[in-house]
């Protein structure tokens, strides 16, 4: 495989940083600062492929040079280190290059999904009782619950998906025996103005993305609980360029009326994040701002709903 293809999770994880860390900077500190708006995040960061490649090649052969030169072994083996350092940064900025261009298709993502989907199916084996399954990307991934309901609750979440792609981590998860729940939060990344720009009619293909994730799981649990789109600080800078936030609504109505259609709860978890004390804990004006207190709200809303008739018991 070649060296952008060799740790998709980390080229993945990578770009969504660089993304995020973009759009939220101030304008004038912008890596490229005067691109055009529409152009796609992070690129005047990610350079293609072989840009990063050729760089890193350039910067090899400068520390070796200077490695000739250098008779101390501690000032060697800092250059080797760094060496090591640019190179993975290369590869990383290479392929999350081409993700930016080619979106949640091809062997990247495929590996990407696969990965997770085995970390997610071992720990699952590793539950001999009860458990619950959270699902969704980085706003689920990001939150800690490790019991609901005083069972386990893996964390299934996926950095990046949008709804369609969590249908083939759902598809790859190896289930011993049906979850006593399964939580859903989608929807973040179905917002990205790149993502709706390619889509002729964005908000149907994510009403059919959504409600095909349903079906796949409403057979799999008794209680199928979905939740809202996680809310967005509109007003932090560089959120407007990159998501269509004023769509968070209307995304979380498609969300609840496929979740009626499958037979499954619509729970707002998030009610008590939409303040705008509780926005400005967000680290970037996309994710959640999750301190003690925060993921003690969402736990007590999500276990005051699901919990009455099991044992109760947390945290």
């Amino acid at each position: 495989m070649s060296g952008g293809a060799r740790h998709p999770w980390i080229n993945r994880t990578f770009h969504e940083f660089v993304s995020v860390r973009r759009a939220t900077m101030p304008p004038a500190h912008r890596p490229g600062a005067g691109t055009p708006v529409d152009s796609p995040p992070g690129e005047a960061l990610l350079a293609p492929r072989g840009s990063a490649i050729a760089g890193a090649a350039r910067e090899r052969d400068r520390w070796r040079r200077a490695e000739a030169r250098s008779t101390g072994n501690g000032v060697v083996r800092v250059r080797r280190e760094v060496w090591i350092a640019a190179a993975a940064f290369a590869a990383a900025a290479g392929a999350g290059a081409w993700l930016a261009r080619g979106g949640e298709t091809g062997q990247e993502m495929t590996a990407f999904r696969e990965a997770r989907a085995f970390a997610v199916s071992a720990q699952i084996g590793q539950i001999a009782g009860p458990y619950s399954l959270l699902l969704g990307d980085s706003q689920l991934e990001r939150l800690y619950l490790p019991r609901l309901c005083g069972a386990p609750a893996v964390d299934a979440g996926i950095a990046g998906t949008r709804a369609a792609g969590l249908r083939g981590v759902v598809a790859r998860i190896r289930l011993p025996r049906p979850p006593a729940a399964i939580v859903v939060t989608v929807g973040t990344n179905d917002l990205t103005r790149r993502h709706r720009a390619a889509e002729r009619d964005a908000a149907e293909g994510f009403r059919r993305d959504v409600r095909g994730l349903m079906a796949d799981l409403a057979p799999l649990t008794r209680t199928l609980v979905a939740t809202p789109v996680p809310p967005f600080d509109a007003a932090r800078a560089g959120i407007a360029s990159q998501y269509d936030a004023g769509e968070e609504a209307a995304y979380s109505a498609i969300v609840a009326e496929e979740c009626a259609r499958a037979g499954c709860r619509f729970l707002d978890i998030y009610a008590g994040r939409r303040s705008p004390e509780a926005l400005a804990l967000s680290p970037d004006g996309v994710h959640l701002g999750l301190d003690p207190a925060a993921r003690d709200d969402i736990a007590g809303r999500l276990e005051g709903a699901l919990c009455a008739d099991r044992a109760v018991g947390t945290r």
